[in-house]
Order: structure tokens, then sequence, then C-alpha cells
């Protein structure tokens, strides 16, 4: 339906767990939807957000009538959580969302009366919402040619009866992530072709068959780690299983104004480099509304809806 469809573009999901857990002065969970860091949502705010929309926003009443409403608190719980982690890296990296931008986001989407139905937010939300969608585009341009990664394995695809791409391609990254000097060699007897390379953030997303993959975890995983991702869902059973060699960030020289990156990607690229703030604070989801990826920076509805995984590689001698 067109409601979900417009929380895919503008906020994607997918997902692994974190159980909450958790001990000593950290903040109470007791009455919470999530935790991120020592700032904790409450579950109060989120079914009152939840009765406002359902009030005031007739596409909202479709989900209740659909018994999806699991679909919109998951949703304003992750816009909640992501505004948190958005926050943390805006005042790291010096970013300001201009009023100007903010209003210009709000007339593409029909004015302020229109945007909660399009945001999926209550009205008191709406201007916090696309200052978020701002700086998630301008922490992308921000990290474009300063973020590139070494990396090397393959794309898995095609079904049969005994296994889907999906379980082979978390078989060979586990495999590698077992025996990370093997990589090339594990990922030929897999029957695929190698892929060895090193490239920048703004090279992929510039690229018309590589720009989805700028959008998933490669670029923000650790070094060391193996990516399993489905760069797009929507294209069929396609996976990539990477092991990240070498992650740099630097201070960013090339232009890339000749190839101008789509805002919609740029927002989503900005939602994958939230990982290293979410990872630094730590984030908790309550079980009732699913299970969190850091992977992906997302809430998933359950493990079983994950598109993208990380696997450490084991520990060598020389560590």
């Amino acid at each position: 339906m067109d409601l979900i469809r417009r929380f895919t573009l503008l906020f994607t999901v997918a997902t692994t767990a974190i159980v909450l857990a958790g001990c000593g002065d950290a903040p109470s969970k007791a009455n919470a939807a999530a935790i991120v860091g020592d700032d904790r949502i409450s579950l109060d705010s989120v079914q009152h957000e939840v009765q406002w929309l359902l009030d005031n926003v007739p596409d909202m009443r479709q989900l209740q009538q659909q018994d999806k409403l699991s679909l919109l608190s998951r949703h304003i719980v992750q816009t909640r959580v992501r505004h948190e982690l958005i926050g943390a890296a805006a005042r790291q990296e010096g970013l300001r969302a201009d009023a100007g931008e903010i209003d210009q986001l709000l007339q593409q989407v029909g004015g302020a009366e229109q945007a909660p139905s399009q945001f999926g937010v209550e009205a008191s939300r709406v201007r916090e919402f696309a200052s978020d969608y701002v700086l998630l585009q301008q922490l992308a341009e921000r990290n474009l040619d300063r973020i590139s990664v070494e990396f090397v394995g393959a794309y898995i695809s095609g079904e049969s009866p005994e296994q889907t791409a999906k379980e082979k391609a978390l078989d060979l990254g586990r495999k590698i992530a077992a025996e990370p000097e093997r990589a090339k060699e594990l990922a030929q007897e897999n029957g695929t072709e190698v892929i060895d390379q090193s490239v920048t953030l703004g090279e992929l997303a510039s690229g018309q068959q590589t720009a989805l993959l700028a959008a998933s975890p490669l670029f923000s995983a650790d070094e060391g780690t193996v990516v399993v991702t489905q760069p797009s869902p929507q294209q069929g059973s396609l996976w990539l299983v990477a092991l990240v060699e070498e992650r740099e960030v630097g201070g960013g020289s090339v232009d890339n104004s000749d190839q101008p990156v789509p805002p919609q990607l740029l927002a989503q690229i900005g939602i994958q480099q939230l990982a290293p703030y979410a990872a630094e604070q730590g984030v908790e989801i309550s079980p009732r509304f699913g299970v969190w990826n850091q992977a992906t920076v997302a809430i998933a509805e359950s493990e079983d809806t994950v598109a993208s995984y990380l696997l450490p590689t084991r520990p060598t001698s020389k560590q």
C-alpha cells in the first residue's frame, strides 16, 4: 500500500536482535519502548502518537482495519531511535538543518497538514522528522568521498529445494568469518565470481548498478567483519557476502558534483552512516516492537525478516 511504500522510501527497514538487558545506573526499562544510550523513549509517548495518528489521519486507520498497527508502532519507535542517533551525528559532524530546507521538504509532501500522512508521525513531530531527513542527506554528502573500503567476497543468487540464496550466503559468510585468510578461495569454491576491490562510497552511490549497495552495511562495518546483505529485496534473491579488509575515513578530495546522488538515496546512505553512533551509544528495543539490527540501524518484525548480517571474523594469534 502507498503508506508502507512512503515509510520505505524515507526510512528503510531491516534487522537482527538485541534483547532488553542491562544493569547498574542505566535508564529504567520499565515502560520503555526503546533506550538509546542514556535516553529513554517511553511506551506512553509511542502509544500517544499512534492514537493521534488514528484519530487524525485516515490513511492510518486503514492499517488498523487491516490489523497492521504493529507496522505503525514500529515505524514510530524507529523514527524516535534514529532521531537520537541523528542528533549525536549532527553534533559530532557540526551539521545543521536550515529552516528553509525543512520548509522546502514540507512543501514537497503537500505542506504541514499533509506531512503526518506522508511521514507517519504526529503533527508536533513533523518538523523534527523533516529536519532529520535533511540531516541524513548532509551526513551522507559529508562521507561520500571520505569513506573507502577494500573488500573481497562474492554475489550469491539462486534458490534450490535444499537451500535458499539467503542460507547459501550465510553459509559462505560463516566460512569466511572462520577462515578470513581463505576468503578468495572459499568464494571460488562456492562456484561464484570473486569480487576483490577498493572503492569509495561516492563511487558506488553514483553508479547505476551499485547505488543501492552504497546504502548497505558495507561502508559502516568495522574492518575484519563479514557483511552478508541483500542490497535490494525488491530485486530478487541476490545477496552479497563481503569481508571488509580495510575501511578508511579520510578528508575527502573527490568532487562528485557532476554525478549528483538523488536525495532519497542520500537519506538511505545517511541512515547507514548512523551505525557507528548506534554501536557507541547502544540501542535496546522492547521486544513488543520487534528486533534491532545494528547492521542496518533498523527495527524488523522478527529475525526471519533480517536482510543484513555482520559476522565478526574469529580472533587470530596476532590479535
